[in-house]
């Protein structure tokens, strides 16, 4: 922390008309949170799933097998198919025949094979003094006892006031979307924000004055975002004079 902090001030004494008046540490009060949400996996639909598609949309056909005779192929590897396409919500039996969906009919005509919704998991960290979820967890984090950020109890924010687009794009940033070739996944639905504990994040805070420009600002190094906070400065010089 204290090399940290000096290599800091050699980066803000660059510039020579600026002067530190004096520099703090203190922590910043972060909830950390676990996101439950789906994603679909979307793949180029392989041409054995199209012809069995087709074939159940012409033929008035229920057993697995006589799709397998009819298109020549083994009969265990149409019925693991066709069990995939009805988890898929792509074929349904109706009358004692297999029929396509709406959504069977929809990906065929698209050629594109959506795969059920997968659940899964993230732990992010939320800041209630940014208003917004800040990252994904760390594995190492810098620790330090420490007193919480002073401004931190007027921020009344909280993770329940959160709303779907804004953990959307938290998640969106974790990149927990992709596409590679043919293969696509994509975020589907945001099922819920739980908090799991809080935890004090170092940051180091700098009193700077300009003294061309006669006018006094704040630096914040925020050592989860590893980068200048600029949201903790607007805070800290709204609550004090610039001069």
């Amino acid at each position: 922390m204290d090399s940290l902090q000096k290599k800091l001030q050699r980066e803000i004494q660059q510039q020579p008309n600026l002067q530190i008046e004096k520099s703090a540490s203190w922590g910043l009060p972060v909830e950390v949170v676990n996101i439950s949400y789906t994603t679909i996996k979307r793949t180029t639909m392989d041409i054995l799933m199209k012809m069995m598609l087709m074939t159940i949309d012409k033929l008035p056909i229920a057993d697995p097998k006589r799709i397998a005779e009819f298109l020549a192929v083994d009969s265990l590897f149409a019925e693991d198919l066709l069990g995939k396409m009805k988890r898929a919500d792509m074929v349904k039996e109706r009358k004692d025949v297999l029929e396509l969906t709406a959504k069977g009919i929809e990906q065929l005509q698209s050629g594109i094979y959506e795969q059920p919704p997968e659940q899964k998991e993230i732990i992010m960290y939320y800041s209630s003094c940014h208003e917004n979820i800040l990252c994904e967890e760390k594995e190492e984090l810098l620790q330090k006892k420490i007193e919480p950020f002073h401004l931190a109890k007027k921020q009344t924010h909280k993770l329940k006031d959160l709303d779907e687009e804004t953990l959307r794009n938290a998640l969106l940033s974790a990149e927990v979307e992709m596409s590679e070739g043919t293969l696509q996944i994509v975020l589907d639905k945001i099922d819920a924000a739980a908090h799991i504990s809080k935890q004090l994040i170092p940051c180091i805070e700098f009193s700077v004055y300009n003294h061309v420009e006669d006018m006094r600002f704040t630096r914040v190094w925020n050592t989860l975002l590893d980068q200048w906070d600029e949201q903790l400065e607007k805070l800290i010089d709204q609550e004090k004079p610039t001069k």
